[in-house]
């Protein structure tokens, strides 16, 4: 496997992508910058010259592959509301919380070869984004959200693309410029979050629906109401692609 950008063509067609290429990129580097001197040489002899930050959006670039279709399951999961994962029936093909967990056990199996080892690191750093994506813990009825037809300042979109990239995107900023303006964690904020699991992590996503649904319902928009939801939920977003990096350079460390 290899993490270069011209080794697979972008399908548009493909529509359950998470945070967007900066988002992800932005988890990836918040993470890089956190990791023990130890971590890093262990995250280094996986990924070699390449960062996190730059093999944060792999598993998302692999769905413009057919023989990597069967992973697309594993970025979502599907929860009904007021429901607990333990109450949710599981699907088939696998699930994001599924998928954290055998990539997890695959990263920290040293017998495993180098270039397995090396995926599942790839996958953790895109997947634990994905699991602080509030549409990406999202209703089935509305496929997280992608069912919800929206115009974003003329143009057609949804609810679940608005939070991918939309509002992110209203920043105009580097992935490197939007890590830096994020990370302003307390030093207790930062040791409270490192200290949680996934289903923390789940729950949190679950528990933000009121704000990410609280969108206008007119079917006709009032002029500029996109100013007004992001200026409603861009401290919330920030708050998770924060969360997102923080944990998964806890996580890496815990498990290397």
């Amino acid at each position: 496997m290899k993490f270069v950008l011209a080794t697979f063509v972008l399908s548009l067609s493909l529509n359950a992508w998470s945070w967007g290429t900066i988002g992800h990129r932005v988890v990836g580097h918040l993470a890089d910058q956190r990791l023990t001197a130890a971590t890093k040489a262990k995250v280094a002899d996986l990924l070699g010259k390449e960062t996190l930050a730059d093999v944060a959006n792999w598993a998302d670039w692999i769905k413009s592959d057919p023989n990597w279709r069967h992973a697309n399951p594993w970025h979502y999961i599907s929860i009904a509301d007021g429901k607990k994962l333990a109450e949710t029936e599981r699907a088939e093909a696998g699930d994001l919380a599924l998928a954290i967990e055998r990539f997890t056990a695959d990263l920290k199996n040293k017998k495993l070869a180098k270039e397995k080892r090396r995926e599942a690191l790839a996958f953790l750093a895109h997947l634990i984004g994905d699991v602080h994506m509030p549409l990406h813990v999202g209703r089935k009825e509305d496929a997280g959200g992608n069912k919800i037809e929206l115009k974003w300042f003329g143009r057609k979109t949804n609810l679940h693309e608005i939070w991918d990239e939309k509002i992110i995107e209203m920043e105009k900023m580097s992935y490197r410029d939007y890590a830096a303006w994020v990370d302003k964690a307390s030093r207790a904020d930062e040791k409270k979050w490192r200290s949680t699991d996934l289903a923390v992590w789940m729950q949190e996503s679950q528990d933000l629906r009121e704000l990410v649904y609280s969108y206008p319902k007119d079917k006709k928009l009032p002029p500029y109401w996109e100013y007004e939801y992001r200026y409603r939920t861009y401290l919330v977003l920030n708050q998770r692609l924060l969360q997102a990096g923080i944990r998964l350079a806890a996580h890496l460390e815990k498990t290397l």
